[in-house]
This record gives structure tokens, sequence and C-alpha cells, in this order.
């Protein structure tokens, strides 16, 4: 692993992502969520917000973006005790599976950086699940200890990955992801590590916040509101998470890292008095975004896209949109010579703790896909928002944004509800270098499937074939190298042997339905399905290996763990 140390305005690579929200287990389900303005809405079942007042939910109408579930988790895949998984904040559960999947899709295998000294930054500010046990009168229990305390957040992924770097939870409320994503850049830029890993997940089982926001008037009453509408009134909860895996952008390059997207500044600051207790006000906003762009050398001018923090409450989004026509006295780089303006929270929530990095997370897919998507269920934007002369655009479709001559750059908002601030510059990979056509292979390339059962393996074929269908489908050589090098092997096993992308295609989707493949006769791949560690050594020379590739993880076989299913303690 390359160390590299940078300067203060060194770009920091992000190699690998993962998330989870309503409707999307994977990045690709994400995007077609976000690109298909979907709204992922449900009413609350009662068990849910367990202990919300009464009066309260008789008085609105509990209405979020939900998982489908949140007991479920693969303890035996992260070798967790039923007990401890049982007692252990599902918020935790959903790191380690999202630190996972984050990983491989950066096209490394985990369990190669045991020993490393790589940083964990998590970003929360709730923990329903120890509410929740003490409302239903849950004796103490001592795996509830560790399964508790919000520092696990961090602790538990370092621990399992056998990491050595920093590892530690932030807490600057809706902008904790992103406060997070500072800290971990402040660090990589100096030196004190050669990676690290942002994580921030929001799941609630419990009604006390819920209770409270109500009576705040944060939440929204109909549960029915769309940022930057004019019926906006209040914001919608949303559960989910995302991870990003950072290196400095120089060394992951020289390590043949595949790139999303490169971070090239991250600020944070609190409003002082200027917004209240519970808020942020135009011009600390204003001098956030230019302070953040300053430092990497930019001016609002050279963004084309802004995921707004934009949660859908009347003074905010006003505020907000104030801040950024103020801020933007001349064409932008976005597509008509606008900043174009969007928000996910009408898509999956307000993801509240994790709100900055879906953000960041949707903002790379952006650039990635050249689009720039429309706010769901938004039909046309509230005409007394203060846009002024700014070009400013607030999509009510999908917006293409073309590759042109500089790099496309987005940014993200997050605020926290104390009023602490944070805003990251994103922009797009550095464009490869044409390269002549690969040539052919001198056999046909082995792709190694596994998981922890056959429906499992089905599930990763029906992944792989997604991913086959978006606008970055990895060449069959990438996909087989990082799939041979970049997973840990396990019981089930599928080899494809395969020439080409179609004959590729053909075997996923025979997987995918549930039907047999003949046994391979490749030696390789034989040895591989019977449980062996073949030397995929033989199958490249070092001229000819290529790039590694973004690619769904192994699938999880998720199980139902519950306190209240546990068994009492022994005393």
């Amino acid at each position: 692993m390359t160390t590299a140390h940078g300067t203060d305005a060194a770009p920091v690579a992000v190699i690998g992502m993962s998330c989870r929200t309503a409707g999307a287990e994977t990045l690709p389900e994400f995007w077609d969520v976000v690109s298909r303005g979907e709204r992922h809405l449900s009413d609350v079942p009662a068990e849910r917000w367990y202990g919300l007042d009464e009066q309260v939910a008789a008085a609105n109408t509990p209405r979020a973006f939900l998982l489908d579930s949140i007991d479920g988790f693969d303890a035996r895949f992260f070798g967790i005790a039923h007990r401890m998984a049982a007692f252990m904040d599902p918020q935790h559960r959903l790191m380690l599976e999202l630190a996972w999947h984050a990983v491989e899709n950066a096209g490394l295998d985990p369990q190669t950086l045991t020993g490393e000294p790589v940083a964990v930054f998590a970003g929360a500010f709730m923990s329903d699940y120890a509410e929740r046990m003490n409302a239903r009168g849950r004796r103490s229990d001592g795996a509830a200890f560790p399964g508790t305390m919000m520092a696990f957040l961090a602790n538990r992924v370092s621990y399992q990955f056998g990491w050595t770097g920093p590892s530690m939870v932030i807490d600057s409320a809706c902008s904790a992801g992103l406060s997070a994503l500072g800290f971990a850049v402040q660090g990589l830029r100096a030196g004190d590590y050669p990676m690290a890993l942002v994580g921030s997940p929001n799941l609630f089982s419990a009604g006390y916040y819920t209770t409270n926001a109500y009576l705040g008037g944060a939440l929204s009453p109909t549960g029915d509101s769309v940022p930057f509408s004019a019926a906006r009134n209040g914001y919608l909860r949303g559960e989910g998470g995302a991870c990003l895996l950072l290196k400095p952008l120089d060394a992951a390059l020289a390590d043949g890292d595949p790139v999303h997207a490169v971070i090239r500044s991250v600020g944070s600051a609190h409003n002082g008095r200027g917004g209240g207790l519970t808020g942020t006000d135009q011009d600390s906003q204003t001098a956030l975004v230019r302070q953040t762009l300053t430092k990497a050398g930019l001016t609002p001018r050279d963004l084309g896209h802004l995921e707004a923090h934009g949660t859908g409450t009347r003074g905010g989004d006003a505020t907000e949109i104030a801040a950024l026509a103020h801020l933007v006295d001349g064409p932008a780089a976005g597509p008509d010579g606008r900043l174009w303006v969007g928000s996910v929270k009408a898509n999956i929530g307000h993801l509240e703790a994790a709100a900055g990095l879906i953000g960041v997370v949707k903002t790379i897919l952006a650039l990635r896909a050249g689009t720039i998507p429309k706010i769901a269920g938004l039909g046309e934007a509230d005409g007394e928002l203060p846009l002024g002369d700014a070009p400013l655009g607030i999509p009510v479709e999908n917006v293409p944004w073309p590759a042109g001559s500089t790099p496309r750059i987005g940014a993200v908002n997050a605020f926290g509800l104390g009023g602490s601030m944070s805003h990251a510059v994103v922009e797009e990979a550095p464009r490869p270098m044409p390269s002549r056509p690969a040539p052919a292979p001198r056999r046909p390339h082995v792709v190694p499937l596994s998981a922890g059962s056959d429906d499992a393996v089905a599930l990763l074929a029906r992944r792989l074939l997604h991913q086959l269908d978006g606008p970055h489908a990895p060449e069959l050589a990438s996909l087989a190298h990082t799939l041979q090098y970049g997973r840990r092997a396990m019981k089930h096993r599928r080899a494809l042997v395969v020439s080409d992308t179609a004959a590729l295609r053909t075997a996923l989707r025979s997987l995918a339905d549930g039907a047999g493949l003949p046994p391979a006769q490749d030696p390789v791949a034989r040895e591989w399905t019977d449980g062996g560690t073949p030397d995929w050594d033989v199958l490249w020379k070092d001229h000819d290996r290529p790039a590694r590739a973004h690619l769904p993880g192994t699938p999880f076989q998720r199980r139902s763990y519950w306190f209240d299913d546990a068994p009492p303690p022994a005393l």
C-alpha cells in the first residue's frame, strides 16, 4: 500500500463506495431510485416508532422512508455470536455491512488489509435501540455493553477488520457524516494514515426523538413534503446509510485503485449565534461554501451541481437558496450556465446523521452518469424561493450533464440541527488516457462467484447483470480479475468460463434464474468450484493485468436478531 504525504489541498480519491436506502441495496439500485425520480415513502408501522406519543401520532400522519427491515443481520458472516448480535444496535450492524461492501467495491478483499493502519470515522447522533430496551423494561445484559455504546459504531469496524488507525465517532447532528469526511480527508492529507473509511448509518426503532421533532415543528405533519415545493411543510425521516473508502489520489493512481471521484475540499463551521440554537443563517452558509471552494482553488462559478441540505422545511429551504443566490454572481459551470440545486431527500427522506454522505454518493453517481437527477415529486419549484437573478436551476426533469474540456464539479451541503455546518466539493474522476484495445485473452476468462448459499450466488449474479447494464459497465477482464483477487472465498461457489461479455451475460442470467451450469472443464475453475485456492497468477502476466473494477459486494444472508428474542442472561 503506497502512502502519500500531501498538502492541505491535495485531492483525495474515493476508491470504494456503498449505500443502503429505502428501495436500494446497491449503488446501481440507488441510482435507479434517484434517476427515475422514485419516492419510497410509506406509513410507519406502530411498532417501528415504539413509544411515539399517542396524541402526537393522532395529530400527525407518521410516514417515513423505511428499509424493509432493520432486525436482519448476517452474524455468521462476521463471526458474531447470536447474543452479541441481538444486543448490537442495528446501526452498528449496518455500518459493518456498508464497510465490507465499500472495501469490496474498491476491488479489495478486506482480509488483505488486516493489520493496516486504516482509519475509521463514523458520523452518528442517535441510538434508538438502547432507548427501546429501556422503554420495554429489558433487563441489563453484558452484550449490550458494547452493543449500545456509540463509540462501537467505529470501533467495531476497526476490530472486525483488524485495522490500527484512528477510530472514532463524530456527532454534529445532521452534518455528522460530512463532518466525519472532513476529519478523514484532513488526516490523509497530513499523512497520518494511508487509507480511511468514512461511514454513517441512520436507523430508528423508538419514538422519543420523533415525538419531540413533531412537537418542535421539524417533521411534516401531513407526511408528504417535497423540498423546494410550495407545499413543503417539514422534513420526512429516512433510514439507510453510506460508506466511502478514501485514499490520497496520487497513491490511489500509483496502486492501480479504481477511482469513483475526487474530494477536492471539505469545510466545517458553526453559525455562532447567526441562525439561533437550532438553525443556520444565510451569511454563515455563504461564508462556509466560499471558504471551502477557495481552499480548493475554485469559485462558486466552477460548480455544476449542488446537493442541497434541502430538507423540505419552509425557512430552511428558502435560506439555503438565498445563500446560493448570493454566492453565484455569474454563469456557472452546469448545463445552460446554471448551478443546479438538488435534494435526494425527496427520494429517500432525510437520513439525518447520514444525510451528507448519501449526498456525496448521489453527487458521485451523477458525475459518473453525466446526469443531474430531477427532484422527485417536484412538478414546479416554489415561485417565492429567493432565486433573484442568480443562475440557479432546480431540476424538475433530469438534466444531461455532458463532459467538457474541464472536469465537472459538484458540491454537497449538510447542516446540523445545532448549527454545525459542513460542505464538500467533489470532482469527477480523472479521465483515463486513451489506450490501445485490450488484447484478446490467451484463454477464456475464469469468473469466480461465491456466497453463503446458492440463493445468494444467484442474487450476486443478478446484481452483476445490473452492473453490466449501467453507464460504466466493467470490461470482462477487469471483472474477472477483481472477483479472483478482491473477494473472500465462501462455501457456495460457481465458476463461469467465458470469452466475451455476451457469454458472461448468458451465464449470469442462467445463474440468476436458478438454472445449473455444466461442470467447469478448465482446471483452475474446477479447483475453485471444488473448494480449493487456485493460483490465479497463472492466468495473468504482469504487463496485461487489467485495472480493478467497481463491482457489487457479497450478498449477506440476513437473519433476525433482536433483543426481545434473546434468552434472559444467566445470573
